[in-house]
């Protein structure tokens, strides 16, 4: 389950990043893709359903997730769209 949110992180990171989402709307996609692997780990890969600990869905990486997430959005937003000053 780790490996899969980080790798949905740098995904979902550069995605904000590409939209040029910034603010709530940046973050609340950003909570939407967590969610989404939420979904995915609960009713979309069969050898993740049978796990008796049903926290362990939404707590596994979850802080490894938002903070990849965040810095891949900002580092992302930096390259694709630098201020010209």
């Amino acid at each position: 389950m780790y490996y899969v949110r980080v790798i949905f992180a740098i995904i979902g990171g550069v995605a904000t990043g590409a939209l040029q989402l910034t603010g709530i709307t940046g973050l609340a996609f950003g909570i939407l893709i967590y969610i989404v692997t939420f979904l995915l780990f609960k009713h979309g890969i069969p050898s993740f359903s049978n796990i008796p600990d049903k926290k362990k869905f939404y707590m596994t990486g979850i802080f490894s997730y938002f903070l990849l997430w965040y810095v891949c959005w900002v580092i992302s937003i930096n390259i694709l769209y630098p201020v010209v000053a």
